[in-house]
């Protein structure tokens, strides 16, 4: 759609609203339309962010917690859309004391009214690029249900789940890497690393097996993963290569920077903390390697070429510990090998099942040159991130 066509849409739609309110009653129509269309929270956030900059996040993070209260969803709304809320409230600040103040069945000209007084306020224009972005976000796969499908009869959110991550074994597992990611010194992250690694690979193993026997169906959930500038791309190659290495399939959405990852609930949590802790792991290493060379590390290329190398090689590593990783969990739980493979199998080919109905028409994407001594210097610093026999997930 063109964007003046869509500026008189937008007029139009709202011309018998109060001039000044006009465009708020649009904004969160284009939302509520943007929900309809497959998009959540978190995806509107950063797409705002990436296309409009940061000026206008805390009046869209506004519009989002309005839309929230207005839609009754931190009641009846999945848990994935009321964490992305309150990491949108955390994030926000402004914007949710702002949201919080609202009375309780605020309507669009009470939220418009409001906002006049927020020091961080946009101009009109503003407000239309912004109402003009979200109208024209286009289609995407629906992971969850739109709040126009939402009813109090449905809430069943909260009800945990044969494939369910226990909650107190993710919490350690993010305390550990949280401490990993903070410490200067080299040996406690890797120890660290470790231990989280090995705690949530322990937990996987144990759930796959319990499922075993008379197992249901296995379950398959998806989730989208927003990566921001500098080094997308490359990001993007760490991503699917950690997931590969936990029967997780990957699609990558360039234009707006998103990736949508598929596989079971605990692999999928498996892949997100690996990848947040490999990720710090790469930048730290990639802004040390090369020291004293002449600033060879500072270039782009080099860059590029190192985070591509690392990630490569993470994904040779894990596929290296797979046979170990099955073998070392078969033993402990005093099963034949041959009973765990097709378990695992099963687990893969319903990931697989999901994702072509989800993409049945994706595209591989090709390697591109890169920078030999980048190359070698990622794959260097991979072979030395806390990546070692029995921390690595249960793969294929």
């Amino acid at each position: 759609m063109g964007r003046n066509r869509t500026y008189f849409r937008t007029e139009e739609r709202f011309a018998d609203v109060p001039p000044r309110h006009r465009s708020a009653a649009g904004l969160i129509t284009a939302l509520a339309d943007a929900y309809e269309r497959g998009w959540q929270p978190a995806d509107v956030l950063h797409v705002t962010r990436r296309a409009l900059g940061t000026r206008t996040a805390p009046t869209a993070a506004a519009a989002l917690l309005f839309q929230a209260r207005a839609s009754r969803a931190w009641t009846l709304a999945p848990q994935d859309w009321r964490v992305q809320l309150s990491r949108i409230a955390d994030a926000e600040p402004d914007a949710a004391r702002f949201a919080e103040g609202l009375p309780a069945h605020c309507e669009p000209d009470d939220f418009a009214a409001a906002l006049e007084a927020a020091s961080w306020q946009i101009g009109v224009r503003e407000w239309l690029d912004l109402t003009v972005l979200w109208l024209e976000f286009p289609r995407l796969n629906r992971l969850c249900e739109p709040p126009s499908a939402w009813t109090r009869a449905q809430v069943q959110h909260d009800v945990p789940s044969a494939d369910a991550t226990d909650p107190r074994a993710l919490s350690r597992v993010r305390g550990l890497l949280a401490k990993a990611e903070a410490t200067e010194f080299v040996e406690e992250a890797e120890t660290l690393t470790a231990k989280a690694q090995e705690l949530m690979t322990r937990y996987a193993i144990g759930a796959a097996l319990l499922n075993s026997v008379d197992p249901p169906s296995p379950a398959v959930r998806s989730r989208r993963i927003h990566l921001d500038n500098p080094y997308v791309r490359e990001k993007v190659h760490l991503l699917t290569a950690i997931g590969e290495a936990n029967r997780v399939r990957t699609v990558w959405f360039d234009r707006f920077a998103i990736a949508t990852v598929v596989g079971n609930p605990i692999d999928l949590e498996q892949v997100d903390l690996l990848f947040t802790s490999l990720s710090v792991q790469a930048t730290r290493a990639m802004h040390t390697a090369g020291a004293g060379e002449r600033g060879t590390s500072r270039t782009g290329s080099f860059r590029k070429a190192f985070l591509f190398g690392f990630a490569v090689r993470i994904g040779q590593r894990l596929e290296e510990t797979d046979s170990r990783a099955t073998a070392e969990a078969a033993v402990d739980a005093n099963v034949q090998i041959d009973d765990l493979l097709p378990v695992l199998a099963s687990r893969s080919a319903a990931v697989d099942a999901e994702f072509d109905r989800l993409f049945p028409a994706t595209r591989t994407s090709r390697n591109r040159r890169v920078d030999a001594d980048g190359w070698h210097a990622g794959q260097s610093a991979a072979d030395r991130a806390s990546v070692t026999a029995g921390e690595c997930g249960i793969t294929r």
